[in-house]
């Protein structure tokens, strides 16, 4: 998920095909404001999928059916005290989160997802992007410098393993020259 939200919106007027799905995607988009970054796809069956997320802090998945109703709608708050996980869905089995708080009607689901959009888009500021930024980049460092460290590892191995097979060759060489010097003397004997 790297696309900004100006390039979710982009993708949106695209994708103009299901005109039902595409307000309500859109309409989610607009309410993120700040750092989100996300993606858009679409089923096999023709329903759309918006996957968002803000500074590794918040994630959102909606699927919209191609009739234009929303039949999933996922929030994560991966921040300590947040709302935790919560899934509206048209299957009473996947629902979760739903315990002490009265869940909303589908028809609401729309007006929920903007809603939890826009109200966390606020809580993140650019120290907490920055240190999303720094955790991933330093986990990319690390993984290079493993890399890296593996390689030097694999081309000591190698190294040593030339070593062995010049000595080798070095000690063929000499015996060849002595053989070849006993063959000459016989030869001129």
């Amino acid at each position: 998920m790297r696309d900004t939200p100006e390039d979710l919106r982009k993708r949106a007027t695209r994708l103009r095909r299901g005109i039902g799905q595409l307000g309500i995607l859109e309409s989610i988009i607009e309410a993120a404001e700040g750092p989100w970054l996300g993606a858009m796809d679409a089923d096999g069956r023709g329903a759309a999928e918006l996957r968002m997320h803000l500074a590794g802090k918040y994630r959102l998945l909606v699927v919209v059916t191609s009739a234009g109703k929303i039949s999933l709608v996922h929030v994560n708050s991966l921040v300590k005290g947040g709302d935790g996980e919560k899934i509206l869905s048209t299957k009473t089995a996947l629902r979760k989160g739903w315990d002490e708080e009265k869940m909303p009607k589908p028809q609401e689901w729309v007006e929920y997802a903007v809603r939890w959009v826009s109200d966390v888009s606020g809580e993140v500021d650019r120290r907490d992007v920055v240190e999303w930024l720094l955790a991933g980049a330093d986990r990319k460092l690390s993984t290079v410098n493993d890399v890296i460290e593996s390689l030097r590892i694999s081309l000591r191995e190698q190294e040593e393993v030339r070593d062995e097979r010049a000595a080798e060759v070095a000690e063929l060489k000499a015996e060849l020259k002595y053989l070849n010097s006993v063959a000459e003397r016989q030869a001129v004997e």
